[in-house]
């Protein structure tokens, strides 16, 4: 159960992360013009917003990273098996013989 909450935070940054990098502007309008800035106009005011968004957006994305190496590091529940562990089967279970024929 905890595993799938942690996937659904996982899911809930990705969407916010996405959400926080297509708000800033760029040199282009970018999705700041949606929500009414005109022109050089940012979205949530002058460049000490700008500053707060960056910080935002930098902040969400380390957790980010962090909650995927975290996901990878443990295994869902239910003794499920991800791709290396039937790989590290077959080659534990292979003798030398058939790993010289297939070379």
């Amino acid at each position: 159960m905890l595993y799938f909450l942690f996937c659904l935070l996982h899911i809930v940054l990705c969407a916010v992360l996405v959400f926080f990098i297509l708000i800033q502007s760029n040199k282009g309008m970018g999705l700041g013009g949606a929500f009414g800035a005109m022109g050089g106009e940012n979205v949530f005011g002058t460049s000490g917003g700008m500053n707060l968004l960056i910080k935002i957006t930098i902040s969400v994305a380390i957790v980010f990273a962090l909650s995927s190496i975290l996901l990878t590091v443990f295994p869902p529940p239910g003794g499920a098996k991800g791709i290396f562990d039937e790989e590290a089967k077959r080659a534990s279970s292979a003798s030398v013989a058939d790993l010289v024929e297939q070379s």
